[in-house]
């Protein structure tokens, strides 16, 4: 007589594997409570050194008080019309650093003879700080607009230029390779390969970048004065010199570093979602 063995029991199913995005959401969660710990510390600090005397009110204001006073300035059209004007500066700005720094940054890393011709000169212009052009470019240009346009720019292109170029230069020699034995063109080779590898240098550039055209721009209008935005408001509550005025200057500078995070963390936010495939850039704090 023979014996048949009981049928198999059925695999069990496997737990579904954790998400990538479960994995890092605690680290990020981390992140952002120590960051705005470190926010509440520092404002803390600021309060107790004020309330007890040891920097002078009148130098530095009761941190609650600039709190609410950052409060009221929103309801001053002459403050949100200098604010739009700082946005609007750094926009163009920005944009058109992008636009000059990006195809030349791309010449540079694809050609080694035109890296080398260019390098000194860049090297010698690049060093020139930009708030050392105020005056010559006031004589061109007067209080405008367009005179903080271009010093912004100025400032602005030399990441843009190095990260493109670096980015460029940096590319898989294997993977050009391979785009060439599929019968890829030079051009395909650069559209296809080149670009989208040097992406995330790119995007790190015009971030660094981004910071850099806020502080020049306020940085002029605290110089040079007689032009609209930030750094002209700023410097026009300084002037003043009442109590009441340098409340309102700390308020002021207070929503330009509060800007800069807001620019910094879109931007950063932009690199994790377009760009995340990118180590770099996915591990982006």
């Amino acid at each position: 007589m023979t014996t048949t063995a009981p049928p198999a029991a059925p695999p069990q199913p496997s737990a579904p594997a954790p998400r990538r995005r479960a994995r890092t959401a605690r680290p990020k969660t981390r992140s952002i409570v120590l960051g705005v710990a470190g926010i509440l510390g520092l404002a803390i600090i600021i309060e107790i050194v004020s309330r007890l005397g040891i920097v002078s009110e009148v130098y530095l204001p009761h941190f609650s008080s600039v709190i609410a006073q950052m409060v009221l300035i929103f309801g001053d059209t002459g403050f949100l019309y200098d604010l739009w004007v700082t946005l609007l500066t750094w926009f163009i700005g920005l944009t058109l650093s992008t636009i000059v720094a990006v195809p030349v940054g791309i010449l540079l890393g694809l050609s080694p003879v035109t890296y080398r011709g260019a390098r000194a000169p860049i090297e010698l212009v690049r060093t020139m700080p930009a708030v050392a052009l105020i005056p010559l470019v006031m004589l061109a240009l007067g209080q405008t607009l367009e005179m903080q346009i271009v010093i912004a720019m100025y400032a602005a292109v030399w990441p843009i230029l190095f990260n493109t170029m670096y980015g460029v230069r940096g590319v898989d020699p294997k993977a050009k390779d391979m785009a060439r034995v599929f019968g890829v063109s030079r051009a395909g080779v650069i559209g296809r390969v080149v670009i989208p590898s040097a992406g995330p240098f790119v995007a790190t550039g015009i971030r660094i970048s981004s910071s850099i055209v806020l502080i020049v721009v306020i940085t002029i209008g605290i110089l040079a004065g007689g032009s609209d935005g930030l750094g002209a408001y700023i410097a026009e509550q300084r002037a003043i010199g009442l109590a009441s005025a340098i409340v309102k200057m700390y308020a002021a500078i207070l929503v330009t570093g509060l800007l800069g995070l807001a620019i910094n963390s879109i931007l950063g936010w932009a690199e994790r979602r377009w760009l995340g495939w990118d180590s770099t850039t996915r591990n982006d704090a």
